[in-house]
Order: C-alpha cells, then structure tokens, then sequence
C-alpha cells in the first residue's frame, strides 16, 4: 500500500514538473524567435539606411548600428520554481 502511494505521489510530481518546463522551454523558444526576427528587421533598416546617398542619413544608420551594437540585451525568462522535494 506504501508503495503504491508513493509511486502515485511521485508521477504526480514528476508530471507538474514537467509540464512547466515543457512550458518554459516553449516561451523561451517563441521568445528566441521573436527577438531575432526583430533584430534583424532592424538591421535591414539600418543597413538600407546606410545605403542612402543623403550623407546625413548614411551617418545617422551608422551611429545606430554602432548604438545597437553595444547596447544588446538578451531577454531571460525565470525556470520553473521547483517545489519543496526539489523536483
């Protein structure tokens, strides 16, 4: 009887746990994705701008490439928080 309430308890642990991961990994990738479409929307932009012939514009897209360059951030979600047992 022992044993077979605890082998319930444990796929029941075992199951929450993995189902916020599973989630976890999911917004992370969603997340990855969006940030890289975004970014490298953003580059297209900035490169055409330096493709222009006013030079003004050519100096603003490079000064924003160099910005963009060495201000970058990732974007971190929290883990799943374990529960008391550590699973």
């Amino acid at each position: 009887m022992k044993l077979i309430i605890a082998s319930l308890s444990f796929l029941l642990l075992v199951g929450c746990a993995s189902k916020d991961y599973a989630v976890y990994v999911d917004a992370q990738r969603s997340m990855s994705k969006d940030l890289t479409m975004s970014e490298t929307a953003r580059l297209a932009a900035l490169t055409d701008m330096t493709k222009n012939s006013d030079p003004g514009v050519r100096a603003t897209g490079i000064m924003l490439i160099q910005q963009l360059q060495q201000g970058s951030k990732t974007v971190v979600v929290e883990p799943p928080k374990k529960n008391w047992l550590g699973f």
